[in-house]
């Protein structure tokens, strides 16, 4: 990368204090140096803010980065997807650590609220990606600062690298936060109700073992399963966190508790069931056979759409299961845009004017569309060509709002856009 000012000439080693030109004797020390920092967290104090986090990232990386807390000020990208552009990196922290403030920083929260809270603010930091390199070992941090203030403890050495790495990629490609929040609970210091993933082909979760349910079978459709999930699916979660807490506390057999533990991964996994729902349609599957009664509990038939899911799956060759999760995890988002982006431009053009202007983020948008309605009224223009006038502006702005552009302060000609474009070269991320 060598138009990468953080990187040697040449060369994709990040420039450091060390002097180290080798990637993998850096990663090597690097490795050291924040382990031995990341010892001290506990015993410091963090602010719960943008500049907090930004004093969280210096510490761990002090010892090999001069910009160590710094905001980055280059693109960076996974995949082809944006990570937040530079300019919109400080707005975009400091909304989102006001929400936490505003939230108590989860303090009051039960267990299965506090993680989802969790899951989602990491992922959405995930997706600021504020740094050019230590986000990731940040994030766990910072994470682990949150949950002992909150009392919720969360063990770093006990969260699963590989399962956080996946539940990364996910939340980063679809926006969903329920893979962090398990992984993230599952590194809980209360380690009994830890829940344990039963893996199957390309990471997507099974449920446990079972001999083939009884009972009248019925053909649903994956539309009316997809229907069941969306009103069953947030009960039957806390259905098998009780599950498994009454088996604990009961001293129930080694098996029950292992298979509710497999079960209440299951229903937490970003690789669950709505997951392997839209997997079975990309595959052309309209419809499962499944045990349903209005008896059953909410686990209970979530489990059942489960096994049938898991059925259809299994019947499938290897390399169709490959090819749709390959287009399953296919960027949501064309090039260049990132999911914080995205979600301005939807708000702005969701939002009335008066409110654009209230908000410091697109008021200078706002403003643009204004003075190109203004001077179209100037001009004599009718209304409904002042009116189309309004909507082009509106739509040719969020659109640059979406690929990262920033305005300049001459509105002159009445919507006149900022030349000032960032560039979207493609600098992979080196997330840890």
């Amino acid at each position: 990368m060598a138009d990468d000012p953080y990187t040697y000439s040449g060369t994709n080693t990040l420039r450091n204090r060390l002097g180290i030109t080798d990637d993998a004797l850096l990663t090597q020390a690097g490795r050291q140096l924040t382990l031995a920092r990341g010892a001290q967290v506990p015993r410091l104090a963090f602010d719960n803010s943008a500049e907090g986090y930004r004093a969280l990232h210096k510490h761990l990386f002090q010892d090999i980065y001069d910009w160590a807390g710094e905001d980055r000020t280059v693109a960076i990208d996974k995949e082809g997807l944006s990570f937040a552009a530079p300019p919109y990196i400080a707005r975009e922290l400091e909304k989102l650590f006001a929400d936490m403030v505003s939230r108590d920083g989860l303090r009051g929260f039960s267990s299965d609220d506090f993680f989802d809270r969790l899951g989602s603010h990491i992922n959405e930091l995930n997706a600021i990606h504020p740094f050019r390199d230590g986000n990731g070992l940040t994030m766990r941090h910072h994470a682990a600062i949150i949950g002992r203030d909150a009392g919720h403890p969360i063990r770093i050495a006990s969260i699963d690298k590989a399962m956080w790495m996946e539940a990364s990629r996910h939340g980063f490609f679809t926006g969903d936060h329920r893979g962090m929040a398990g992984v993230l609970a599952d590194a809980a210091v209360r380690r009994e109700l830890v829940s344990e993933a039963r893996i199957g082909t390309h990471g997507i979760a099974m449920l446990p073992l079972r001999a083939p349910p009884t009972g009248q079978r019925y053909r649903v459709t994956l539309a009316k399963a997809r229907e069941e999930l969306d009103r069953y699916l947030p009960a039957a979660r806390q259905q098998a966190h009780e599950r498994l807490r009454t088996l604990i506390r009961n001293e129930a057999d080694s098996t029950s508790i292992a298979n509710a533990r497999i079960e209440l991964a299951y229903v937490r996994h970003a690789k669950g069931p709505v997951y392997q729902s839209h997997l079975l349609t990309y595959l052309g599957v309209r419809q499962v056979d499944a045990v349903i009664n209005s008896q059953q509990t909410p686990m209970e038939r979530v489990r059942e759409i489960g096994a049938a899911f898991g059925v259809q799956i299994n019947m499938q060759p290897p390399v169709q299961i490959q090819r749709a999760v390959r287009a399953l995890e296919r960027p949501i988002f064309p090039p260049g845009h990132a999911p914080g982006q995205e979600r301005l431009a939807m708000l702005f053009l969701k939002n009335s004017p008066e409110e654009n202007l209230r908000d410091s983020r697109l008021a200078a948008a706002q403003t643009i569309v204004d003075t190109a309605m203004q001077t179209a009224r100037a001009r004599g223009e009718s209304t409904r060509m002042i009116t189309t006038i309004g909507e082009s502006t509106r739509q040719l702005i969020a659109e640059r709002i979406r690929t990262g552009d920033v305005f300049d302060g001459d509105l002159g000609g009445g919507a006149a856009i900022g030349s000032t474009k960032l560039s979207h070269d493609k600098q992979k991320d080196r997330n840890r």
